[in-house]
């Protein structure tokens, strides 16, 4: 009833390009799912590596199958959940969090992904490190989005090497909220 897999040798290769090595502790048990309950066309990240993904994100709708990464929106779409799962390796109450931002989202009408853009790259990091967990997402979406269609925004390239591990000498940390 509840079907899931390991990530394929692509997923695992797509995972390596955008946070290089910073999911390993995470990837030999990370886990897609298809999504079948609540909204089934969002994507949706769990504690413990589980990532639940629409059945039209996958290779002829068939689970089975990889991710279409080459697809920006899919692609995207992935980073934006794996995010997520990074973010919880930073120690962040993702779930607690996303969930809480969602009710506001309904009650107050306001985007929990809408985040304010610029051309400068420390500026966007500055602004990444602040975010909450889904201005965050939605962020790094974005870059990964424009990096598959082939128009990466170097604006985001401080916030790819922070969360590849490749910005720690900066000092920059995560802000618990």
């Amino acid at each position: 009833m509840f079907w899931s897999r390991s990530v394929t040798e692509a997923e695992r290769a797509f995972v390596h390009r955008f946070f290089a090595h910073s999911l390993d502790a995470l990837l030999p048990r990370m886990r897609l799912h298809v999504r079948r309950l609540g909204d089934t066309r969002r994507a949706l990240s769990m504690n413990g590596g589980r990532i639940y993904m629409p059945r039209a994100c996958f290779v002829h709708g068939d689970p089975a199958q990889s991710l279409k990464l080459a697809h920006p929106y899919v692609a995207g779409v992935f980073a934006h959940e794996l995010l997520h799962q990074w973010q919880r390796l930073q120690g962040m109450a993702v779930t607690r969090q996303a969930a809480w931002l969602q009710v506001k989202a309904v009650c107050l009408r306001r985007d929990p992904y809408a985040y304010e853009g610029c051309d400068d790259s420390a500026r966007m990091l500055a602004q990444f490190v602040v975010a909450q967990v889904e201005q965050q997402g939605q962020m790094w979406q974005d870059y990964v989005m424009g990096c598959v269609a082939g128009n990466a925004d170097s604006a985001f390239s401080d916030v790819a090497a922070f969360v590849a591990g490749k910005a720690s000498e900066s000092g920059v940390r995560i802000i618990q909220t």
